[in-house]
């Protein structure tokens, strides 16, 4: 009995002492994760107000799966200390690429496998992104996809929201810190 309460007693201490040196903040350490949004949220109507669109559910489930896909492959997403953002880089075939250009952009998320894993499929091409996707200077097979931090709005998003009436969102957190996933249609 003595020996097991002397290996209980130093299992017990070996968890206290794990629990000293382990981080507080659950954030800290945690794997890079897509993280769906709503209505209520203070970034959300933070979004929509200076936009001057509403919230369309639909268009936030195809940022959850943008999202999702960003964070998927941590090993090829970069954060840039110096700035706000997150960018993703990823080889697509000559379809995507033209689907990118023409501004069919669930055709081309659609044949990169975006959504495919966990929603279908992005559906129709009646969305456009509000963050930046332009071509890999160094590699011409490679898109990048640049997600700014959240609060951050950008050219890109500002011209995205001309003219359409409503906003999804979705955000791909990592160490703690969100960077948006905006679509507007």
């Amino acid at each position: 009995m003595k020996k097991w309460k002397k290996l209980l007693a130093c299992l017990l201490a070996s968890l206290m002492a794990l629990a000293v040196f382990t981080a507080c903040d659950a954030s800290v350490g945690a794997p890079m994760g897509a993280k769906s949004s709503n209505a209520e949220s203070e970034s959300v109507k933070a979004l929509c107000t200076k936009f001057g669109v509403t919230y369309d559910k639909e268009l936030s489930e195809k940022a959850y799966y943008i999202a999702y896909w960003v964070a998927q492959s941590a090993v090829s997403c970069k954060v840039n200390p110096e700035k706000t953002e997150l960018s993703r880089r990823n080889s697509v075939d000559n379809v995507a690429k033209t689907y990118l250009k023409q501004g069919y952009y669930a055709s081309a998320f659609d044949s990169m496998g975006i959504g495919k894993g966990i929603g279908g499929g992005m559906g129709k091409d009646d969305f456009t992104p509000g963050f930046d996707i332009h071509p890999d200077p160094n590699n011409p097979s490679d898109i990048i996809f640049v997600l700014l931090k959240d609060g951050i709005y950008p050219e890109a998003m500002t011209k995205a929201a001309e003219g359409k009436t409503k906003l999804g969102v979705a955000y791909v957190v990592d160490k703690g810190v969100s960077y948006a996933v905006v679509l507007f249609g």
